[in-house]
């Protein structure tokens, strides 16, 4: 009864089925069959070239797929992590802000706080090292506070500490919001997942949720 309970009350955000995404004729993804879950953490996982980013700019509508029947509830792509994202030449304090100032929305600076940035402000982005960046990205990105996060590696570059203080406030925020993010480190997934898929060569080999996709996982 508990598990047909889950299913009523479980909302699909995002529904993918045969989904196929080509470039210059090459299979990118192929056959692509899989639900995002409202108020869940999806993990995307696979090797260097699996199709990760792809697939998760596709859940993300920033690319269109070749075909294939692709569903969602939101209307038009949500601010995203990238893992080469944007940087202007100027001060930490405008490339955190430039995202604002286009979508002209209130920011939300409990991120940026939480990595203690202020102090780093005024200086120049090219000045800092790729972690610090990195902080940076993802506070800004945080600073929306909306409900989808789509994360693409969000832990790179990153200490051991700030990895830390990354999971905690995943955790937190994982409570009240849908969370699609790829990883390659299964200890981090383990912590802040809820379902996981494993890409290989643009295929889905295994997606299950945390209980049985760790008792099958043998790749």
């Amino acid at each position: 009864y508990l598990f047909l309970l889950q299913l009523i009350i479980l909302k699909t955000m995002i529904s993918l089925k045969n989904i196929q995404y080509q470039i210059s004729k090459k299979n990118i993804l192929q056959n692509i069959n899989l639900n995002i879950q409202e108020g869940k953490t999806t993990v995307i996982m696979g090797k260097n070239g699996s199709g990760k980013s792809t697939l998760l700019k596709l859940l993300n509508q920033i690319i269109k797929p070749s075909s294939g029947l692709f569903e969602s509830i939101l209307k038009k792509p949500v601010p995203m992590l990238f893992q080469k994202p944007l940087i202007l030449q100027n001060s930490v304090d405008y490339n955190y802000q430039i995202l604002q100032k286009i979508k002209k929305h209130r920011i939300n600076n409990f991120w940026f706080k939480k990595f203690d940035l202020s102090n780093l402000s005024n200086q120049k982005m090219n000045s800092l090292s790729e972690g610090e960046k990195q902080k940076i990205f993802i506070s800004r990105i945080m600073s929306f506070d909306q409900s989808q996060l789509f994360l693409d590696e969000p832990n790179q570059n990153l200490d051991l500490q700030s990895e830390k203080l990354l999971i905690d406030l995943l955790i937190n925020e994982k409570k009240q919001k849908t969370i699609v993010m790829s990883l390659h480190d299964f200890e981090i997934a383990k912590k802040i997942g809820d379902y996981f898929i494993y890409l290989e060569n643009g295929k889905i080999l295994l997606q299950d949720s945390y209980e049985n996709f760790f008792k099958k996982f043998n790749f």
